[in-house]
């Protein structure tokens, strides 16, 4: 039996996606009633800063005892969520607030299977953490190619053991003479076609104008949601040596 070195690369990719309908705006509104001039205050300033948007409350800040932490702006006019066909509307700082910035990051950007043996599992995997305000988030993934050598083999993507496993359809993946390569996610928020361990999908080949396919999603702001991917590999007994590489794209998007 022949040893076939492989190597796996991955490359993140960030963006951040805001829907037609989903921005934010502030609104304040003043009723002066006055027989006299009238006089409103548009911003906030000094010959050091200038604070657009300034509201007149009754009271606003933080608050804090040992079990709790409030930030709250009391006294606001029109502090409320608005929608109708074609928008929707967060008035009030409080919905401005952020709680937290979004972040995206994995555990490591390279993964390497060493020398493989033919109708034999191989396996490894990395972490992928994600905090994201607002109305959530989602993370999906692809290849840019099936793993390629270079001579230009290619080591084909897992059908699992049914034969009929899809790159948005995950099925279970036990036996090893079923050959190819494949991915499981197990964590927080993963898409729930990932039953258990054993339960597994190829990547979209992007090369093949295949789309991403979606592996965690949620409609809740989340903080540190951690999942973890599982990446497995079974060459053939009739597969050529060399060294096989892709690259794998996680896209994170934020829901605003």
């Amino acid at each position: 039996m022949k040893s076939i070195p492989t190597g796996l690369t991955l490359r993140v990719t960030n963006t951040i996606a805001i829907k037609p309908w989903g921005f934010y705006v502030a609104i304040c509104i003043l009723f002066l009633f006055f027989a006299s001039i009238v006089h409103a205050q548009t911003s906030l300033d000094s010959p050091n800063y200038k604070i657009r948007l300034g509201n007149f409350n009754m009271t606003s800040g933080t608050k804090s005892s040992a079990n709790y932490n409030l930030t709250d702006t009391v006294g606001q006019l029109a502090a409320e969520f608005f929608n109708n066909s074609g928008y929707h509307v967060k008035a009030g700082f409080q919905y401005l607030y952020t709680l937290y910035n979004f972040s995206f990051s994995l555990s490591s950007l390279a993964i390497n299977f060493g020398s493989l043996t033919p109708n034999t599992f191989s396996t490894a995997s990395h972490t992928l953490t994600i905090t994201a305000p607002g109305q959530g988030y989602s993370v999906s993934a692809y290849a840019t190619s099936q793993l390629t050598s270079s001579a230009g083999s290619t080591i084909a993507d897992t059908t699992c053991d049914s034969g009929s496993c899809t790159e948005t359809a995950a099925n279970p993946w036990i036996i090893s003479t079923n050959n190819g390569f494949g991915y499981n996610v197990s964590g927080n928020d993963v898409a729930t076609d990932f039953i258990d361990s054993t339960y597994f999908r190829p990547f979209p080949d992007s090369s093949a104008s295949e789309a991403p396919a979606t592996i965690m999603t949620t409609a809740s702001a989340g903080k540190n949601r951690v999942a973890t991917i599982n990446y497995k590999l079974s060459p053939s007994s009739t597969q050529a040596g060399g060294t096989y590489t892709t690259q794998i794209v996680f896209i994170a998007t934020p829901v605003y």
